[in-house]
């Protein structure tokens, strides 16, 4: 069975979709499986696999009921992905109206559970039907947040929705703790806030990895030219940081 993983912050600009996409690439190295859902009607992960909308099926068909998840699964170069879609924000308002319409992904997912090691979730920077969708059909939760004190303190709203679902929708929704992404050590807030991370996490119950992403152009390089950055840049600072939070991972989610 799939270990199912939701990248989720309310906020944009925290490195979500970078993580995601770097997570999946760190776990394909680790000879994982992997599905990527973009759930964003931005579709960066989807740009980021080279994965097409136009003349396919994507989130949009399997969320309206269009098709089964492995018709709207595409194989690309960069792995496995059901492709996010522009259209996603005329659909919102028929899944809030439906009584199922937040458990749509949590029933199409059973489909491919075995089929995968892990399946991840890159969701959209806010807490609407599309975050709960994947919420709803996950295992647990990892946040990444900027090195910035209004990043922690919005959180809770975050945590609310997070603890609101395990109420309604997924009493087994776990918290896989919070990751520090665009860490700049020549910066003393960057610092400062690192080194206050383990007692916010002892304050909240919220575990806090230990591996932090580090600032590096690589990424961007990568993810400009539409390259893996672990293939591409193995021994940047991003890579290995990376590679390091999956061995986290893989050790949390056991």
């Amino acid at each position: 069975m799939a270990i199912k993983i939701t990248l989720a912050n309310q906020k944009g600009g925290v490195g979500k979709s970078t993580t995601a996409l770097n997570l999946a690439d760190a776990l394909k190295h680790k000879k994982k499986k992997v599905l990527m859902i973009d759930m964003d009607a931005q579709c960066n992960t989807t740009s980021a696999y080279h994965a097409k909308v136009e003349g396919e099926n994507t989130l949009y068909d399997l969320l309206n009921g269009d098709c089964t998840i492995n018709e709207a699964i595409q194989q690309t170069d960069m792995g496995d992905i059901i492709a996010a879609d522009s259209l996603l924000p005329d659909l919102e308002s028929k899944l809030k109206e439906n009584v199922g319409g937040f458990n749509k992904m949590k029933k199409a997912i059973k489909e491919v559970d075995h089929d995968y090691d892990f399946i991840i979730f890159d969701t959209p920077p806010n807490l609407g039907v599309f975050m709960i969708n994947a919420l709803s059909a996950t295992d647990g939760v990892i946040i990444p947040i900027l090195p910035q004190k209004f990043a922690i303190d919005g959180l809770q709203r975050l945590l609310t929705t997070i603890n609101d679902v395990i109420d309604n929708t997924n009493e087994n929704l776990k918290i896989y703790g919070v990751v520090l992404t665009m860490y700049d050590a020549r910066k003393e807030l960057d610092r400062l806030i690192l080194s206050n991370l383990p007692k916010i996490g002892e304050e909240t119950g919220i575990h806090i990895f230990k591996t932090h992403i580090r600032t590096c152009q690589d990424v961007n390089k990568a993810l400009a030219n539409e390259q893996s950055l672990i293939d591409t840049y193995p021994k940047s600072t991003a890579a290995l940081d990376y590679m390091a939070l999956v061995k986290e991972i893989i050790k949390e989610t056991k």
